[in-house]
């Protein structure tokens, strides 16, 4: 019997998480539908009042999803603390099973990615039998699911550095809506090493302005929020609209390496911010601290943290960055504490204000003069270079192919390092 199961869209995420789990023998994934006001609303109202948003966005989604489409297996991530996404899977279950609905919610613990226990998780959800034939199809799983990720980052990416630049007012969407599509029904291995030129190509085909010095602004915080754009009111794009460029603090790539621990560009984001936070304490707290730092070094406009209203270890993070006496921190920052009642009409005085405000510290303020560096994916996409046939197969091929291997070799080595310390 086939298996119906589905999980957390986490906005453009659901696309990584539905390879992942796909190809799994015995196993039918259903695509999550959009987060919408109805969705969010069925989740609050079966929610602890003041639960973190995140938790009221998955809980809803469960729900919608069993009541429409009759899914009752799903997939949730879960840490261990201090911060409450820990509690999500059993919480929520129980919270469905008391309303009545016979349900599971199986859960990949994250802490648990180097000693290799998820693998668990895929011998619970498919009937074959042969063990060897299960782990060839994790194995492909895995693959998949790193590959589309960080097309994803991709992406997103350089969406974030065009929509401020495009001559044709909605093209940028089109592109990303387009690609998205794309990756999302490419499931061949062989051809998603060679997605980048696509992505490249797409892009390529945009008329942009790349006289003009638009405002730079770096968008971080938690991480969920930061990825699921109806959460966020989608800023990224409205400021894009704006004519601001979008520097990405959270991509789905970043959160998956630095759960397995490889992720140098975290490490050192943590090494930064060690002066005022020495150690995770949920969250994206400690990040968030180092990437406003290493972003104010870095000569941006502007920052903008995103967070559940009552996340406690981003309100931390809120706290140091506001509570320093003197204040080593000039950056202008906002910050936005979301939740269920969050509109975007009580955003936009604020967003506009802080446009200006940076403007402002452009024509006025030192600090923030004659410091603009365009993006070097600009200057990759756009400026034109000789052909080079075998530059671009290691480019498009054997790259990708090296990085995935590279990601399961390390996680191997680590696992099998750390069972030996063990014994």
């Amino acid at each position: 019997m086939v298996k119906k199961i589905s999980f957390p869209s986490m906005g453009h995420g659901r696309i990584a998480f539905s390879a992942l789990l796909d190809p799994i023998p015995g196993v039918e994934v259903f695509f999550p539908p959009d987060v919408n006001r109805d969705i969010v609303k069925i989740g609050a109202q079966y929610s602890p009042e003041f639960v973190c948003l995140p938790f009221k966005i998955t809980l809803g989604e469960f729900i919608n999803m069993h009541k429409k489409y009759g899914i009752d297996t799903f997939v949730q991530a879960t840490d261990c603390g201090p911060c409450r996404f820990g509690f999500y899977a059993p919480v929520q279950e129980r919270i469905m099973k008391d309303l009545g609905y016979d349900v599971e919610i199986i859960p990949i613990a994250q802490e648990d990615i180097l000693n290799f226990r998820w693998l668990k998780t895929f011998y619970r959800l498919t009937n074959v039998e042969d063990k060897f034939m299960r782990m060839v199809d994790i194995v492909r799983c895995i693959r998949l699911f790193f590959l589309k990720s960080k097309y994803l980052e991709d992406i997103r990416t350089i969406e974030g550095f065009v929509r401020c630049r495009e001559v044709n007012k909605g093209e940028t969407t089109e592109i990303v809506e387009n690609l998205l599509e794309k990756l999302h029904k490419e499931n061949n291995i062989y051809a998603l090493h060679s997605f980048s030129n696509i992505i490249k190509n797409e892009f390529e085909k945009m008329e942009i302005n790349r006289e003009i010095e638009p405002l730079r602004v770096k968008f971080a915080g938690e991480n969920h929020v930061c990825l699921e754009s109806f959460a966020n009111m989608d800023l990224v794009k409205k400021l894009g609209e704006e004519g601001v460029e979008v520097h990405l603090g959270n991509t789905l790539y970043d959160w998956i390496m630095h759960k397995c621990r490889i992720n140098f560009h975290r490490k050192e984001l943590a090494h930064i911010g060690k002066e005022y936070i020495p150690l995770d304490i949920g969250g994206e707290a400690q990040w968030v601290i180092g990437d406003y730092i290493k972003s104010q070094e870095e000569g941006l406009d502007g920052f903008i943290h995103v967070y559940p209203f009552t996340c406690m270890p981003e309100n931390s993070a809120r706290g140091i960055l506001e509570g320093q006496s003197p204040n080593p921190f000039y950056l202008p920052i906002q910050f936005y504490s979301l939740d269920e009642h969050t509109g975007y009409e009580g955003l936009r005085t604020r967003i506009e204000a802080f446009i200006e405000l940076m403007k402002s510290n452009r024509r006025n303020n030192p600090r923030f003069q004659d410091t603009y560096v365009e993006p070097k994916l600009i200057s990759e996409i756009w400026d034109k270079k000789e052909e080079n046939i075998l530059e671009d197969f290691m480019e498009g091929m054997v790259k990708p192919f090296m990085k995935t291997t590279e990601i399961l070799g390390k996680s191997l080595f680590s696992a099998l390092s750390e069972s030996e310390n063990n014994q």
